[in-house]
């Protein structure tokens, strides 16, 4: 079964706008805008290319939800902050409305958001589809192994964003994830293999409690022209059904929008030259999709420190 299956032929089937971007760096026309929002037009951009290696992807914006720009603080800075230092983050998203509140300087709550993200050294690498099929027999296999491994190493990685994130804001943040519940692989087809969970995410701020969360994530794999990328979807503790059926629309949405050019078919059909360490590639995701979830506490820090 395919998730939706590779096309080597047709055109581009979005007419919406495209925002280029390259290498995480977004062009953004900030005074348009702003326009269209005194207007009261929707913020909706239609897609982002994103250059993952070589290649450029073009990534279709779900219904209703738009780009994180530096002008929606404090969350932009957070979610620079909490980045796995082994991958490279393309791209966050958040509801259009929550969007149109932070331009208008109002401190909200995200309940639903999603990244989009690669592993700095599978990023520069052409994975054909037996390469792909690997990765998914791994992560059936050893997602138990990899949950536990990826537990072990959060407080260092954590730390890291906590430091950057209290400089940004003046204040003393300490941000800690655990209470880690994963599921079984519930999405498994030629093109993508996805599995969800839950987080706790607590917080404290000069040593003052701000609050406790328990979020859903789904982390789906994708291979998508011939690298891989990875899409995660986070939602509130009851929202997890939401999260899996958003990543997997998601996924097929970003596949029908990258049809296969010859070169990039002739990748992907490649006999395997060389291996790649997979389980680490894919601890290192898990271990972006943990780091994500911070974004989900940022409202309790603020409202907090409007109370002073």
């Amino acid at each position: 079964m395919t998730l939706c299956g590779h096309s080597d032929s047709g055109a581009n089937p979005s007419n919406k706008t495209t925002v280029y971007r390259n290498g995480g760096d977004v062009y953004n026309l900030k005074l348009i805008i702003a326009f269209l929002l005194i207007q009261g037009v929707s913020l909706s951009a239609g897609a982002v290319e994103v250059k993952v290696g070589d290649r450029l992807i073009n990534v279709p914006l779900p219904d209703g939800f738009v780009e994180l720009t530096p002008k929606m603080s404090p969350y932009y800075e957070t979610m620079r902050a909490y980045i796995a230092p082994s991958n490279i983050r393309y791209l966050t998203l958040i509801t259009e409305d929550r969007a149109e509140a932070l331009l208008r300087g109002e401190h909200v709550e995200l309940d639903r958001y999603m990244n989009v993200e690669s592993e700095k050294g599978i990023s520069a690498t052409s994975v054909s589809s037996g390469q792909f099929m690997e990765l998914r027999s791994i992560f059936r296999n050893q997602i138990d192994d990899m949950y536990a491994n990826v537990e072990k190493q959060l407080p260092e990685i954590v730390t890291e964003g906590n430091k950057t994130v209290s400089a940004e804001f003046a204040a003393d943040i300490a941000v800690e994830l655990g209470g880690l519940v994963p599921f079984p692989v519930h999405l498994d087809t030629d093109n993508a293999i996805a599995n969800s969970m839950f987080m706790t995410v607590s917080a404290t701020v000069d040593d003052e409690d701000v609050g406790t969360d328990v979020l859903a994530a789904t982390t789906l794999f994708l291979h998508v022209k011939d690298k891989v990328i990875f899409l995660y979807v986070y939602g509130s503790k009851s929202e997890v059904d939401w999260t899996r059926e958003a990543a997997a629309m998601w996924a097929t949405d970003i596949v029908t929008a990258n049809p296969l050019s010859s070169d990039e078919k002739r990748a992907v059909d490649k006999s395997d030259s060389f291996g790649i360490n997979w389980s680490q590639v894919l601890e290192k995701a898990l271990i972006g999709a943990l780091v994500g979830g911070v974004i989900g506490l940022v409202s309790f820090f603020f409202r907090k420190r409007k109370k002073r």
